[in-house]
């Protein structure tokens, strides 16, 4: 683990990555070429014969409760101008003139929602007549393909690779059989044995007889290792631009999209394993001080780590992001296996009242414990004053209006943003939220902050809810009926929070926050996709977890070479990306390598952790 530490500190110290890109800016006239590109538009205001200065408003609908911004001025003299309009979203847009005596048709000032198609070509006609201004609806002048034609492929290629590799299992296994029954022998037959018990309702515990002994193995599910490679591929797939798909990036503030599922379920998987990794210590009879020694050593490693994958090569300690992905992780491992240890007991001989629910009243201290940190997080995120800032404020700030008249330009993440701030100073706080981009926010504000750990926490707490029932029931429909009782419970607590709505909740679903609702949200989505993974490939053995599994077994090199060497390891074809196809492409083969990799380790039996 040592070398891996240095080998990942002089990696990011000596790599600096390159970093060039460029925000256009669009003005009319305009003499500029249009150019292609994806989630664009191009519109062309035409506005001959008005004879006073025609103003273009728009705004995004992503941008919530934000004001219509002028785009573009087309003044008298100038025929029309050309944009470049966002299709990942629909917009609101109206036109304007310059001139209080001109009066506006209702069309001019009345598109409240309006969706471009990626690649189009529009035109609004402006005309006059008399003093009244009046805009057509935005024609479409081509007829642009359809953006998500690469998600279709993919999904298909994906599904008939998988159909074949189905195929050939269930052929060989059909053609074991036949050559048994035609010619029985002893290494066949055993081999047919192996092939049945594959299809069959396996035991959660394997028993050897030795004598009139029974001696126990220690269950390993493939399922939590699937589930974490799972996590992880998306992850990294996202992390390298999800082909530039909106629904592969993260929101902007409130909502939920691909991206925003699968941190959380990291942290919730984590919490699954650390029941493991509690009952081989303790069936080791190894010391509370040694534990907790193990967990602070584990947590200072990965927080460490993620100090040194932010820093990207750069010199300047000032600046250097103090939070992130792997310090959050730390924080969070460290706050709950410490509450796990402070109350560990032995399930086998604990006595409890109510041993159907033994998973909840064995552990009430615990559930005491966590509930308390999201108790915490509610009342600083809700009734702790911020400087300038409406008390309460959870909105993005900018440009959005959500503080009823008050300015909240600065004021992105409320509480959340005030408290990092305060802690850390501006400059070692992250500078680049997402709702930068949409909201034209100016503030630093980390999405993987103090406040939030606090619910990260809780979430961390449901996962180990789901390993104290794989260690406590050892039946699968027990487990599987619990597994559902927990989705459904979290699932329906966020569906009221955030009153099935994406802006308009008591507690918005969201990740920038790690809010209430957004993490019982994940939790209800983590134990389906558990169960799931636990019935086909633990239970009927549907599904041997590949290629999810390997990079699942070698979580955390996997994460941090992605994230230090993502330049160097990239694709070398010398491809103008100009489509989501190429996008899709590029980033696919990108963490293909890293799957190639996790592949030769497990082949190789090369598992490091920390």
């Amino acid at each position: 683990m040592a070398a891996l530490c240095w080998l990942v500190f002089i990696a990011v110290i000596v790599w600096i990555p390159v970093c060039d890109g460029e925000s256009p800016v669009f003005m009319c006239p305009s003499t500029r070429s249009v150019h292609s590109g994806v989630n664009v538009a191009h519109l062309e205001v035409n506005a001959v014969g008005v004879g006073s200065t025609v103003i273009l408003q728009m705004v995004s609908t992503e941008c919530h409760t934000c004001y219509l911004q002028n785009v573009s001025y087309i003044p008298p003299g100038v025929k029309n101008c050309s944009v470049i309009v966002d299709t990942r979203w629909p917009v609101r847009m109206a036109i304007i003139s310059n001139n209080s005596d001109d009066t506006l048709a209702r069309n001019c000032t009345d598109v409240d929602r309006f969706t471009f198609l990626e690649g189009g070509q529009y035109y609004i006609f402006v005309t006059r007549k008399d003093s009244v201004i009046n805009c057509l609806k935005p024609m479409l002048q081509n007829s642009p393909t359809d953006s998500n034609i690469a998600v279709y492929g993919a999904l298909g290629i994906f599904a008939g690779i998988a159909i074949i590799w189905i195929a050939i299992k269930k052929g060989r296994r059909c053609c074991l059989k036949l050559i048994s029954e035609i010619a029985p022998s002893e290494g066949l037959a055993d081999a047919n044995i192996v092939t049945e018990r594959d299809l069959g309702m396996p035991t959660n515990t394997a028993l050897e007889q030795s004598g009139q002994k029974e001696k126990v193995k220690k269950e390993r599910l493939k399922s939590l290792d699937t589930f974490r490679g799972i996590s992880l591929v998306i992850m990294m797939f996202v992390n390298y631009g999800g082909a530039d798909y909106w629904f592969f990036n993260h929101s902007k503030w409130n909502g939920l999209t691909v991206a925003d599922l699968v941190f959380p379920w990291f942290i919730w998987i984590m919490g699954t394993a650390l029941a493991y990794s509690f009952q081989s210590l303790a069936r080791s009879n190894a010391s509370l001080g040694s534990m907790f020694v193990k967990i602070l050593r584990r947590s200072l490693t990965l927080f460490a780590l993620g100090i040194l994958v932010n820093s990207g090569g750069s010199h300047n300690f000032q600046h250097w992001r103090i939070m992130g992905v792997l310090q959050r992780f730390a924080l969070t491992y460290l706050v709950t296996a410490s509450s796990q240890l402070a109350f560990m007991l032995n399930v086998n001989k604990a006595p409890t009242k109510f041993p159907l629910i033994k998973d909840l009243t064995l552990y009430w201290k615990e559930w005491i414990v966590q509930l308390s940190l999201v108790v915490l997080h509610l009342s600083l995120t809700f009734f702790m004053p911020v400087p300038g800032c409406p008390t309460g404020y959870i909105g993005p700030g900018g440009l959005a209006n959500d503080g009823g008249g008050k300015d909240v330009f600065n004021c992105t993440g409320g509480a959340a943003g005030y408290i990092d701030e305060q802690i850390f100073g501006v400059s070692l706080v992250y500078g680049s939220p997402t709702s930068k981009e949409i909201y034209d926010s100016t503030v630093h504000y980390d999405p993987e902050g103090l406040l939030g750990t606090l619910n990260s926490c809780f979430l961390c707490f449901l996962g180990l809810q789901a390993g104290k029932i794989l260690i406590i029931y050892r039946d699968v429909k027990s487990r599987v009926t619990r597994f559902t009782a927990w989705a459904l419970v979290t699932g329906i607590i966020s569906a009221i929070l955030c009153k099935m709505s994406k802006n308009d909740g008591w507690i918005p679903i969201n990740k920038n926050l790690w809010s209430l609702s957004y993490i019982l949200a994940m939790a209800s989505m983590a134990f389906v996709l558990l169960t799931f993974c636990y019935i086909v490939i633990d239970v009927y053995k549907w599904w041997n977890g590949a290629p999810f599994f390997y990079p699942g077994m070698n979580s955390i090199v996997v994460y941090v070479c992605h994230e230090v060497f993502s330049q160097p390891f990239m694709t070398f074809w010398d491809i103008e990306p100009h489509s989501h196809a190429v996008f899709f492409l590029i980033n696919t083969w990108d963490v293909t390598f890293w799957i190639m990799l996790s592949f030769f380790m497990y082949c190789h039996k090369i598992f490091i952790n920390v």
